[in-house]
């Protein structure tokens, strides 16, 4: 449970602040259940990307798009101190844990999507 303490932190607050939002901004005459599914939804939807981004990091997408910035970055930095050295790569163990974190937080988004679905069918 600990590891979703974050996630089910952010979800939580999305999804409250969402429904109290849509509650009191527009079709006031909906259920709250109505609401309710919106901010499950949207909630549901954030998490899911975080966790999508999360996992692309993970697994070493952004590595090669930012392989350009941090040579030239490195280039920038040893003009400066020619005794700079850059830290060592992410340990697979390390990098294996990411990955799983990230999963945590698409399974969340995908449960919050499928709940506000149901909430809505009620």
């Amino acid at each position: 449970m600990k590891k979703f303490r974050n996630i089910l932190i952010v979800w939580g607050i999305v999804t409250i602040l969402y429904t109290a939002w849509s509650i009191f901004s527009y079709f006031r005459t909906e259920s709250v259940l109505f609401h309710l599914s919106g901010g499950l939804f949207v909630s549901g939807i954030l998490t899911f990307a975080i966790g999508m981004f999360s996992h692309m990091s993970a697994t070493g997408l952004f590595d090669g798009i930012m392989y350009g910035f941090k040579r030239n970055r490195r280039a920038k930095l040893k003009e400066i101190d020619a005794d700079y050295e850059e830290d060592e790569e992410e340990d697979p163990e390390d990098r294996q844990l990411r990955k799983q974190s990230a999963w945590n937080w698409v399974f969340v988004g995908v449960g919050s999507i499928a709940l506000s679905f149901l909430v809505a069918l009620i």
